[in-house]
């Protein structure tokens, strides 16, 4: 099923191109030489032909240009806004704009077409410096039985979701996109997730290869939604998440898979019975990080490979404060829905090269417990380095051109994911370890027998074709132990031996790199 909605997701971006209209939206019709814009909704509403038909479909955002939508949009036909021009001059910025001045601003998107986000830079809900809270949802679409795409997008700032679908049937994915600062404004209310379906029937939602931060809430959040077939969240990094409500809650979904993300800090906040109001099944009781509300008959989920951990110091704000305790991690139903639960998630903890601090955000966490009418509670949303003195700067800066969520290549995690590869984002990371040059190939039936072992495990694989085949031991820290073979091979079924007598107990990992692709396996040394 995975593989099938990644053709479909590759078939849309392909077809779509290969009939779309573009044109070039030139970077200034409405601004000054000294502030250059575009008023953007203004632009693609009036683009039709003398017969009055939409003109064209694919609308290309001059890169390091600033554009604006000023109305509610209610579009029948098919969008794209896709970035052209140099990268080295920055995404086109696209955000929103009230032409009588003020931060009276209305909604986005109420459209009923397909529509795509394609390399821009997308700050949904900023209303000025001095502003309470951000916008709920502005980019709703209404149509049924359409797609939306969010690809290689930074997008930032609404207090209810990257998107909230108003229609039935829906496809969403965000994939390859930098998202931040989602949640109200230095208050304890609003959303942070990133798809929001309301009460509707979606058909899938993938969401891949994306790194998160300064979120005040759940990535989604399913519980009014009618159902959903399919739902994928992986190769995700996920960092200073605040968590009111835990992290991903399901309800009525077909399929879900969850795998190769990494969670660093999830739910700072932590759980309190006053946290769980909305999670329907353990309201007043206790709030997980994954849960899911009314089970589909049939339905199933897969969930492993993900490296889930707390630092220290989010430790030590548990510890040291009673109003909350560390979450759980798998509510009871997510559990059973799983064929080996213990498979669901490892962990190590491991830093990030360089991303926006957690202090601030671990000082949030308590002062929402403690002001719960948003006196005193420290802004979350983190703002770039050069707003340094301005009315933007409210303590918590960085340079964005400096961020870094990777790490050591050396951990484990950089090896650990279901293809051998990093766990977390990889479009913004270069991990040595990386498959991106090497796809993984689950036809070599790669496996360790006996496992757990003892005295000795056997390394079985399958070659279609002779080939080149290297298998080298890692432990759980990623430094090689052994090289057991390199050299070529014929085709047909092999097993290498690894003697483990003098080995430490604990985990270990086999990879095995040939002609035909990569896998790994995990080996537990009793």
């Amino acid at each position: 099923m995975k593989k099938l909605y990644f053709s479909i997701l590759s078939m849309l971006f392909i077809g779509f191109s290969m009939t779309a209209q573009s044109i070039v939206v030139p970077p200034n019709l409405n601004g000054t030489t000294a502030f250059p814009f575009t008023y953007l909704s203004d632009f693609i509403t009036a683009d039709t032909t003398a017969a009055g038909a939409q003109a064209h479909n694919v609308y290309l955002l001059e890169t390091g240009s600033l554009y604006f939508f000023t109305s509610t949009v209610r579009w029948t036909f098919d969008v794209a806004l896709k970035a052209t021009g140099d990268p080295v001059k920055g995404k086109p910025v696209v955000a929103r704009a009230n032409k009588a001045g003020g931060t009276d601003l209305v909604d986005m998107y109420r459209g009923f077409g397909n529509f795509t986000w394609d390399g821009v830079y997308l700050i949904m809900g900023e209303e000025g410096p001095m502003a309470a809270q951000y916008e709920t949802a502005p980019f709703r679409p209404e149509g049924d039985d359409k797609r939306f795409i969010f690809n290689d997008c930074i997008i930032e700032k609404c207090r209810q979701g990257t998107i909230r679908i108003e229609g039935e049937n829906t496809k969403t994915y965000i994939t390859n996109c930098w998202i931040r600062n989602f949640g109200d404004y230095e208050k304890f209310q609003g959303n942070g997730r990133l798809v929001d379906t309301r009460d509707n029937f979606a058909d899938s939602i993938v969401i891949r290869n994306n790194v998160t931060h300064n979120i005040l809430d759940r990535l989604f959040i399913g519980f009014r939604q009618k159902g959903l077939n399919y739902f994928e969240y992986s190769q995700n990094t996920l960092f200073n998440h605040v968590g009111r409500h835990g992290l991903i809650q399901l309800k009525n979904t077909k399929e879900s898979i969850i795998k190769d993300n990494l969670f660093m800090n999830p739910s700072i906040m932590g759980t309190a019975p006053s946290l769980t109001s909305e999670q329907i099944n353990w309201a007043g009781v206790t709030n997980y990080l994954f849960s899911i509300d009314t089970m589909v008959a049939g339905a199933s989920m897969e969930m492993s490979n993900n490296n889930i951990f707390w630092t220290q110091d989010v430790l030590d704000h548990y510890a040291s404060f009673d109003s909350v305790t560390q979450p759980l991690i798998l509510s009871p139903e997510v559990a059973s829905m799983l064929a080996n639960p213990a498979d669901a998630y490892f962990t190590e903890v491991v830093e990030l090269n360089n991303v926006p601090a957690r202090d601030r955000i671990i000082k949030y966490a308590r002062e929402a417990m403690m002001y719960k009418d948003s006196v005193g509670i420290t802004d979350i949303m983190v703002e770039d380095i050069s707003f340094a003195g301005s009315d933007y700067d409210k303590g918590y800066l960085f340079d964005m051109s400096k961020f870094d969520p990777c790490y050591p290549n050396e951990a484990l995690s950089a090896k650990s994911a279901s293809d051998g590869g990093a766990v977390g984002v990889r479009f913004l990371c270069d991990y040595v370890n990386s498959t991106n040059n090497q796809a993984f190939n689950p036809t070599l039936e790669f496996q360790a027998v006996p496992n757990p072992a003892r005295d000795y495990t056997s390394l079985k694989f399958v070659l279609s074709n002779e080939s080149d085949v290297n298998i080298t031991i890692f432990d759980y820290q990623g430094r090689v132990i052994t090289n057991l073979i390199n050299e070529k091979m014929g085709a047909g079924e092999h097993s290498v031996n690894w003697s483990t007598t003098n080995m430490t107990q604990g985990m270990y990992f086999a990879n095995i790199q040939t002609e035909e692709g990569k896998m790994f396996s995990r080996i537990i040394i009793q």
